[in-house]
């Protein structure tokens, strides 16, 4: 792969996650790391909003028309950030950490290495994990889900439209639109456009860069702005991020579930705005003001619906807790003798209670159907609390080292800490992990983890936005205790201790069984070339010099072929495994190879338009074979002549056949 190819997709990507959203961002007048992390979920809005306005007036789907809309959403906020007051106030939440480190860390130039040193180390680490379990920048996933992700952005390219029904309507009856979350594949195509390179390229330098730098800043502006950490637990939040497969890891690879993937970067975020909204963040100059706040959590809420449905539960599981937290907090400062003057008890009672209300009804009100939950349970009770507690992701061991890790700095966090509400969605998510991993099939079942169709991956997944900033927070409260009782280790050297510290917790959790059983999953579904095989590929990528622009092929999404789609920009007879289609379609899939002796085969070929098909042989994904007959002999029935071969892949083109008229067909 060649070197510039990948730096133009790279600032592709990076234009199209952060461009849109800027002037939003700059308008608020948000702190820089807060700013970087949430210039992601603005974007990721205007993109959204710029694809439904542009598909109602009927305009090409380009990025200027997102980068115009996030400049008007700018200017119109602008008067609001002119107003805040240069540092908020904020007489509701706990005072700033009075262990404020002193020495290098406590400049500016000592903040922003901490979390450059965080960014590299976290991210770093995440990269060089990742490209090799990949096979490389440019591999593509062998998923299910991953032939509708890749052939999606080229629907979006093909027909200029990015419309999230337009996405949908991919594989529902010609001329109707079905709803899908398309804020990944908006994003993908625009870097697709931007960058002219292809859609598998842009696709995982999108994955990758959320993975290996949104992330981590994510996890690190968590730490920076609503918790009493100081620059050791940021730089250890972002040296921590890959610290769990559960996520991002298991992400990157199962099912493949991209949009849900990037729903959860974006979860520290919400769980900053709660924090605040809960009057559980230090008060100081990170502390977001009532206008930012009022306007970045419902961005970033409508981001995350928007990615993908299931996170906003996620967000429910999370961010409840925290709100009741809260309340419980300033219910005993209500009824204490040390009640604190402007903490207020009552609106955010109310509020709780509201969400809790609604987040109830929404549960059940659209949770997926339960003949939708086909995942099952894999450990028992006592086994998925052990895996929980040690951050093993789904079916995988758990490692005791570990969990005394994670259970030492929950106690720490607990016992030494002022932060102590992120113990909240630690125990909620950890829950929800036991839950999802051991309750039996059935109706408590579907109750509980249905939102996500029973997966435990997508449910496991939470462990790592809730439990890495209790270890980070952990590391740096053990750290600031040992420095009041051994002044020697209250300044740098205590620091580099404790950063030693995060980086060796990281090294345990990756010589863990659990890491190793999780890197034989991601590998397998990168490298096993089960869906398309090497021959596979490069046919594909031969194709367009043989097939016109306007021809239509015959495919079968089972075996990888219906991804000439997206590979090759060719239309396909089948863009993915699920469809809706006319009944001349479900024809040529289980006959095409009778065109020259079947009448009514040889007009459907030609009603729609059909002049070639591949065939990639009967061996399919999910150790299926040859599901479409029609294309699985017809190399040898005389319906077709092989005018393309690499190894055993075929391109074909058919022959002429006579139709139900008489008259021959071309």
């Amino acid at each position: 792969m060649d070197v510039l190819n990948i730096l133009a997709t790279v600032g592709s990507a990076l234009l199209a996650l952060g461009a849109p959203g800027l002037p939003l961002v700059l308008a608020l007048r948000l702190r820089p790391l807060t700013a970087a992390v949430a210039t992601v979920p603005a974007s990721l809005l205007m993109i959204a909003v710029a694809a439904e306005l542009g598909h109602l007036i009927g305009l090409h789907w380009s990025i200027a028309w997102p980068l115009a809309l996030g400049l008007l959403a700018g200017a119109a906020l602008w008067p609001l950030g002119r107003r805040r007051p240069a540092m908020a106030s904020a007489p509701d939440a706990p005072d700033a950490d009075p262990d404020a480190p002193t020495g290098f860390l406590g400049t500016a130039r000592g903040r922003a290495a901490a979390v450059l040193t965080g960014l590299v180390l976290g991210g770093g680490i995440l990269l060089a994990r990742v490209l090799p379990m990949m096979g490389g920048i440019d591999a593509i996933s062998q998923t299910y889900d991953n032939v509708y992700h890749l052939n999606a952005v080229r629907h979006i390219l093909r027909l200029h439209d990015a419309s999230a029904w337009v996405v949908g309507g991919m594989t529902a009856m010609p001329g109707e639109s079905v709803y899908y979350p398309a804020a990944w594949h908006q994003a993908v195509s625009l870097v697709v456009e931007v960058s002219g390179q292809d859609i598998p390229l842009a696709s995982n330098v999108v994955m990758l860069l959320l993975a290996a730098v949104v992330w981590p800043l994510g996890l690190m502006a968590l730490m920076r702005t609503a918790t009493t950490a100081g620059p050791v637990g940021w730089m250890a939040a972002g040296t921590l991020a890959g610290v769990t497969g559960a996520f991002p890891l298991s992400l990157m690879y199962w099912g493949i579930v991209l949009p849900y993937f990037l729903t959860m970067v974006l979860m520290p975020l919400v769980i900053i705005g709660l924090a605040h909204v809960a009057g559980l963040a230090p008060s100081s100059a990170q502390r977001l003001g009532t206008g930012q706040l009022a306007v970045l959590l419902p961005v970033t809420g409508a981001a995350v619906a928007l990615a993908h449905p299931q996170g906003v539960f996620s967000a429910m599981v999370l961010g409840l807790p925290i709100l009741v937290w809260g309340t419980v907090s300033r219910a005993r400062e209500r009824f204490s003798a040390a009640r604190v003057p402007g903490h207020r008890l009552w609106p955010l009672a109310v509020l709780t209670v509201v969400g809790i209300a609604v987040s109830s009804d929404l549960w059940t009100r659209f949770r997926p159907v339960q003949s939708s939950a086909v995942w099952k349970p894999n450990a028992s009770v006592k086994e998925a609390v052990g895996q929980a507690i040690s951050l093993a992701p789904n079916a995988t061991p758990s490692f005791v080292p570990m969990g005394a890790v994670m259970l030492v700095c929950a106690a720490a966090v607990l016992l030494l800490s002022r932060s102590r509400w992120l113990l909240a969605p630690w125990i909620a998510a950890s829950v929800a992990s036991v839950v999802t991993r051991s309750t039996p099939e059935g109706d408590l079942r579907y109750l509980l983890t249905g939102n996500w169709y029973t997966d435990n991956n997508r449910v496991t997944a939470l462990i790592a936005v809730a439990a890495i900033p209790v270890l980070a927070l952990g590391i740096e409260s053990l750290q600031r205790w040992a420095g009041r009782r051994m002044p020697r280790l209250a300044g740098l050297p205590g620091q580099a201790a404790a950063g030693t510290a995060a980086v060796l917790v990281l090294v345990l959790a990756l010589i863990s069984p659990g890491s190793r059983v999780n890197q034989g999953y991601f590998e397998n579904d990168w490298q096993s070339g089960v869906l398309l095989t090497s021959d596979e590929r490069e046919l594909l990528e031969q194709l367009p010099e043989v097939v016109p622009e306007d021809a239509v092929i015959a495919t079968n999404a089972w075996n990888g072929s219906s991804l000439a789609y997206a590979l090759s920009d060719r239309q396909v007879l089948n863009t993915y495994m699920s469809f809706q289609a006319e009944p001349e379609v479900h024809l040529l899939n289980g006959r095409l190879d009778e065109a020259t002796t079947n009448p009514e085969v040889c007009d459907a070929a030609e009603d729609l338009h059909v002049d070639y098909a591949l065939d990639f042989g009967p061996q399919e994904l999910h150790e299926r074979s040859a599901t479409y007959t029609g294309l699985n002999e017809i190399s040898e029935t005389g319906a077709a002549e092989v005018v393309l071969q690499v190894g055993d892949a075929k391109l074909l083109r058919m022959l002429p056949c006579r139709g139900t008229d008489g008259s021959m067909n071309p």
